[in-house]
């Protein structure tokens, strides 16, 4: 096989269009904790074993769906020497979505991000592959594609506003409308264009009936929190980061969780599952679970639906988009607002 032939294509210009080839994430093993004095602790290690193995299995269920829906996956694989201090633990690459972006025909690739891909990031082909030491900012997390339209969430005072002006002039450059906002979050976590004409969104996002008008758009309620009482018992020890059911009392892991694996977790506190969803194709999207008026709206726009629960999510701080990472959508620069 030529290197062309292994190459893996790249392509996305809009989040909806038919995917093909898509990066899933991966977890850890528990053996990576078997030089450690904590591996003989039940009340550490047994938690973090359901974790381990729960969610390999959920990555292995979709995996499963996407090559139903003929959808070509890749996983990152981590070297267990790596993962053998505690001074050393990073995150595990779960989130795909975090270090790598797809935009047009080129593929980004976070500084820092590339942990457990080297294997798939050297079949991609170098006129696909932005290599840029100074980019911390560029990840599809953040750029929501809708054709010849681009939104990019930025933090300010964070992100380099270097960087947003150079690839803000570059993608215009390439034919894009770019809409650069400061709100400072990632959009896959407020907002989900399901297909053209329709979207899913927390309240005040941003003003649809300018940027996407005439569109049909369903506002969710914000994770109402104080409902789940079991998180509100570990809230406070956990600063909101994290939740892991029924270890609401357990002090010992809290602990080790919140010393030893604090870049693990993220801030689930702050995140709505119910809008970070997966899209197929126009017509079909992997969401977390059932919600009524989601699905009612789905119906109403003839989307099928795919439930997927990905159980760890309040653990990893991350939903379906996230473990995920499309690489190449079919496809081409649509002007949906022309």
């Amino acid at each position: 096989m030529t290197e062309q032939e292994n190459s893996i294509p790249i392509k996305g210009y809009a989040t909806f269009d038919p995917l093909k080839h898509c990066m899933i994430g991966s977890g850890f093993k528990t053996e990576w904790f078997k030089d450690l004095s904590i591996y003989k602790n039940d009340k550490i290690m047994d938690p973090l074993k359901k974790i381990a193995e729960e969610t390999e299995e959920d990555y292995q269920s979709l995996e499963k769906i996407l090559n139903s829906a003929g959808v070509q996956t890749y996983r990152p694989w981590l070297d267990i020497n790596k993962y053998k201090s505690l001074k050393n633990m990073g995150r595990p690459p779960v989130c795909p979505r975090d270090s790598f972006g797809v935009i047009g025909e080129k593929f980004y690739a976070v500084t820092g991000g590339a942990e457990g891909y080297t294997d798939i990031l050297k079949r991609i082909a170098r006129k696909n592959f932005v290599l840029d030491q100074t980019n911390s900012v560029i990840t599809t997390a953040t750029v929501c594609r809708v054709g010849k339209d681009i939104w990019w969430d930025t933090q300010e005072g964070i992100d380099s506003t270097a960087i947003v002006k150079k690839y803000k002039d570059q993608w215009t450059q390439e034919g894009f409308r770019v809409h650069v906002s400061n709100r400072g979050y990632h959009s896959d976590a407020v907002f989900c264009v399901v297909r053209p004409g329709c979207i899913v969104s927390l309240h005040d996002i941003q003003d649809y009936k300018t940027e996407f008008p005439g569109w049909d758009v369903l506002y969710l309620p914000d994770q109402s929190w104080e409902k789940v009482s079991p998180f509100l018992r570990m809230k406070n020890k956990v600063g909101g980061r994290w939740w892991l059911k029924g270890e609401e009392h357990n002090d010992q892991l809290i602990e080790f969780v919140n010393t030893w694996l604090d870049n693990w977790v993220g801030y689930v506190e702050e995140t709505v599952f119910d809008v970070n969803m997966l899209s197929v194709d126009q017509n079909t999207i992997i969401c977390n679970n059932y919600n009524k008026p989601v699905f009612d709206h789905f119906k109403k726009h003839k989307v099928e639906p795919i439930i997927f629960n990905f159980r760890h999510r309040y653990f990893w701080d991350g939903g379906i988009h996230c473990i995920t990472q499309d690489l190449y959508r079919e496809g081409k620069m649509e002007d949906y607002f022309g």
